[in-house]
């Protein structure tokens, strides 16, 4: 089982909603949150990719927590979302250091990531 996460919400209102049902199943299966991506063990990130200045956004925030998990602090770094879905075979050549990418609304394959049900 994971130890702390934290949600990263990008994009829409839509990503916000898709976000919350996430914590709420993280919460069920009795998985740390924290707000704070710096006091986490895992970072989710929910990406938009529909909106260039979103897209560009939420690429530089896989880029941080990336740098996060290269310099240790941070153990695992999970991408979700319309960015993830849309683009996951360039970002899988362009950002391999994420350990996972997942489409939108796929919180059982999140939630078995971090160790639960």
């Amino acid at each position: 089982m994971s130890g702390k996460v934290s949600v990263i919400t990008l994009g829409c209102s839509k990503n916000t909603v898709d976000s919350e049902r996430l914590m709420k199943q993280i919460q069920l299966n009795k998985i740390g949150l924290v707000d704070d991506p710096n006091k986490a063990e895992t970072i989710i990130i929910n990406t938009c990719g529909f909106i260039e200045a979103a897209k560009e956004e939420s690429v530089n925030t896989i880029l941080e927590a990336v740098a996060l998990k290269k310099s240790g602090k941070i153990k695992k770094v999970i991408v979700a979302g319309c960015l993830s879905e849309r683009y996951k075979e360039d970002l899988l050549k362009e950002i391999p250091e994420v350990d996972v990418y997942f489409g939108t609304e796929n919180y059982e394959g999140i939630i078995k990531e971090l160790g639960g049900n």
